[in-house]
């Protein structure tokens, strides 16, 4: 027989365990038609939830969406409200439902299980391409073109000068690149990481411009010096940059038309042959000497390619001389300089200068000065000297002991057939043009006198 105390311990196991056969078939019939414990839907958790609910749940979150764009200097974004955007659950909470056995609710109260549900996008493609083709990011204030690198003469080198990134967005991609974030469901967006800006297509470690950087730099890094005795023209790279380009494919070139126009400016300036000097007379007077053929001449063709040679050889530290067609005895400003023959016609005397030193002085007679042999006015040089010439000429042939032409076959010469010299013998009895010298003056300057040494011709106001 079993005693009443055990008999009301048996009777209260008995309870409790009907207690909880009922509470787990209550649950069991609960999550028949609910989500068990611990089930975590798109790190939501939804234990206990109906179907409906978590679906509708998902859906409504649209409502909120939003595309964030991480732009260069800002950020915009895509509201799904802009587009009608909406998700669509379909029966994957369904799914999930019928794979949790409703006896093992238990198994929720010690682990969660986690799921991940696909949300499908829907929203009107229109609107979609009417909201991006109005972002501020492809307004026409925003869409800055990127600029390449390029070179620039800094301090008298060339460097290579970052280009500028810009703002300007490849639209083709971005509406690509939205519509994809948008069917996958992104929230954020960066324009910079997914390629949506133009590139400058050169970038300052482009190798190309490295190289073309270094061939400048050789260019300018040349200083030409040209000696004009008591004047200098510099050529350096301040000027030589104004010479040198580089094209679209960073090609450096120089200006050959650039180089021949300077050197047709050193021409203008330096070259002295034909034209006007100011000449103080061993009488003390300032005269006008126009014309003659002394002075100097820079070929202008053969200068210019020499120059281009030495540009473009670079790093060229170099004095010189242009290249001349015609060159005077001086160089300095004043070419007749102090070494010349100077002949007054009107006082019919000749002195000869050597390094600053007369040689020798004394009358002379000069051309016919009434007829078409009188002796031109200018500044000739001496062509060459010979001694015991035979100056020839229509109607005469005559011997001299020293001749020194200067001007077109008129020269300085003996005139031993002369018993006299000077005064106004020139006007009836002058020569065909020639300077005529007594024998001993004539000698004294054909030993000193060299080829291209200066002879002025001049009158006297």
């Amino acid at each position: 027989m079993i005693s009443k105390g055990k008999k009301k311990i048996l009777l209260g196991i008995i309870v409790i365990l009907k207690i909880g056969l009922d509470i787990n078939v209550a649950l069991m019939m609960f999550f028949m038609s609910h989500l068990q414990f611990g089930t975590i839907i798109n790190g939501i958790d939804v234990g206990g939830w109906k179907c409906k609910d978590v679906k509708t749940m998902l859906e409504e979150k649209a409502q909120d969406y939003k595309l964030n764009l991480k732009e260069r200097g800002g950020e915009e974004s895509i509201s799904g409200k802009q587009i009608e955007f909406a998700y669509k659950v379909g029966s994957q909470i369904s799914d999930i439902k019928k794979a949790q056995y409703p006896g093992w609710w238990m198994g929720g109260l010690w682990h969660d299980r986690e799921y991940e549900v696909k949300l499908e996008t829907d929203y009107d493609q229109d609107l979609l391409n009417e909201t991006v083709d109005q972002l501020e990011c492809l307004s026409k204030e925003r869409s800055i073109a990127p600029e390449n690198a390029g070179i620039e003469l800094v301090g008298g080198s060339y460097k290579i000068i970052e280009g500028k990134e810009g703002s300007l967005i490849k639209k083709d991609v971005l509406k690509e690149q939205v519509k994809e974030a948008i069917d996958s469901g992104k929230e954020t967006l960066d324009l910079e990481e997914i390629g949506c800006y133009e590139e400058a297509k050169i970038k300052k470690d482009d190798q190309n411009l490295k190289a073309q950087c270094e061939a400048l730099n050789q260019y300018v890094a040349s200083v030409i010096t040209y000696d004009f005795g008591d004047r200098q023209e510099v050529v350096d790279g301040d000027k030589i940059n104004q010479w040198v380009s580089i094209d679209g494919q960073n090609k450096v070139s120089l200006d050959e038309t650039a180089v021949a126009a300077y050197v047709d400016e050193l021409a203008d300036t330096y070259d002295t042959m034909y034209g006007t000097r100011n000449f103080k007379t061993s009488v003390q007077k300032t005269v006008t000497v126009i014309g003659g053929d002394y002075g100097w001449q820079i070929n202008r063709q053969e200068e210019t390619k020499a120059l281009i040679d030495l540009i473009e050889k670079g790093h060229q530290k170099v004095t010189r001389t242009p290249i001349y067609a015609y060159e005077g005895w001086c160089r300095d400003k004043n070419d007749i300089g102090n070494t010349y023959v100077e002949v007054n016609l009107t006082r019919q005397y000749l002195w000869f200068y050597k390094d600053g030193k007369l040689v020798t002085e004394g009358s002379i007679v000069s051309g016919t000065g009434s007829n078409s042999h009188a002796t031109p006015e200018g500044t000739y040089r001496i062509d060459y000297k010979k001694a015991n010439a035979v100056l020839k000429g229509p109607g005469y042939a005559c011997p001299v002991s020293y001749w020194m032409p200067f001007n077109c076959g008129i020269g300085i010469h003996d005139a031993v057939w002369r018993s006299s010299f000077g005064g106004s013998i020139y006007m009836n009895n002058g020569s065909h043009g020639c300077i005529n010298a007594p024998l001993s003056m004539a000698k004294a300057i054909f030993e000193q006198i060299e080829a291209d040494m200066p002879v002025v011709c001049y009158k006297e106001d």
